[in-house]
Formats: structure tokens, C-alpha cells, sequence
């Protein structure tokens, strides 16, 4: 399963992790991680952007204590991607990194269309995408290309509304 979602500035607590509405939707993600952790599926895919990518990594880095099964695959965009997120940020991100079960970078150096190319290669090796996503909110930038890029696979997409929480499935028989 490949999981992202759009820039947190896209929603109501912008980086605000301890506003309600953002503990809210983090507390949806796990549930759905855990739900499809059920439905049998072991391997989770992020692009290691700061918002629902290091979210989802997080609570699957903590799912993996009590479950060997489960693993976690990291495709940065580029080697430096965190040089000038806050030290406390850049702690998460690399904390994130050393515990995941791979890690492997789209590109060197930074190149302008890393971010889509990593969430790109996260939608190619997955069977499924779990995405944080108002389609209300499609601006043309990196997460809405991926979305359209997934529907163009015809892959299963589960999407959570970042301010309704509402659930929606598409290509997948619930």
C-alpha cells in the first residue's frame, strides 16, 4: 500500500500537529493502516515528505514493534530532502528512516519533479494507495498528479478526507 497526502498547508491546522482536527485524522490513518493490516497486507510505502507521509511511517514504525510481518519501505525524493526542516522535524524524518525495513532515494540531488517521482515509484510497487485527500482542495502540484497517476493504473484508492474524515473507495470492493 502507498501512502501520501497533500501538503499539510493544504489543511485547516496547516503544521499545527497537536490542533484536535490533526490528532483526529492521524488517529483515521492508523485505524485504516491497522484495518488493511488485517485485510492480510504487510508492505507500506512512503515518499518521506513532512505531513501524512512521516504520519503514516510513524505509525507503522510503531505497529512493527509487535508485528514482524509488517514493513516499511521509504523512497525519498532526493538524499538532502530534509536539510532545511526544523531539527525537530529532521530527528522524525531520520528516526523514521533508520527504523523502516527499506530506504532507498529517486534521485542524488534534488531535481524538480523528485517528490512526484517518488510518489510515483510508491504507486508503481504497491497493489493499492491510502491517500489524505480533498479533491476539492487539487491545485495541479505533486499529490494531485500522483492521485491522477493511480487512476490511471486503475489502483485501488482509499481516501480519507483531511477535514470530514469521510472514507471513500475507489476501484475497491468493500
Amino acid at each position: 500500500c502507498a501512502i501520501f497526502g497533500q501538503n499539510p498547508m493544504r489543511f485547516a491546522w496547516g503544521f499545527d500537529e497537536e490542533a484536535d482536527e490533526c490528532r483526529a485524522m492521524k488517529l483515521e490513518l492508523a485505524q485504516q493502516i491497522m484495518v488493511l493490516r488485517q485485510q492480510g497486507v504487510t508492505h507500506f510505502s512512503v515518499a518521506c515528505d513532512y505531513g501524512v507521509g512521516l504520519y503514516a511511517a510513524e505509525i507503522i514504525n510503531a505497529l512493527r514493534n509487535d508485528d514482524s510481518e509488517l514493513m516499511l519501505f521509504c523512497i525519498t525524493p532526493y538524499e538532502e530532502q530534509a536539510t532545511k526542516w526544523t531539527p525537530a522535524l529532521r530527528e522524525r524524518y531520520f528516526d523514521m528512516l533508520i527504523k523502516c525495513t527499506h530506504m532507498t532515494a529517486v534521485s542524488l540531488h534534488k531535481q524538480p519533479d523528485a517528490q512526484l517521482e517518488a510518489y510515483r515509484t510508491i504507486i508503481r510497487q504497491s497493489d493499492m494507495v491510502l491517500a489524505v485527500y480533498d479533491p476539492a482542495s487539487a491545485r495541479g502540484d505533486d499529490a494531485d498528479k500522483a492521485i491522477a497517476y493511480a487512476r490511471e493504473l486503475d489502483k485501488p484508492i482509499l481516501t480519507i478526507h483531511p477535514d470530514t474524515l469521510k472514507i471513500e473507495y475507489a476501484c475497491i470492493e468493500v
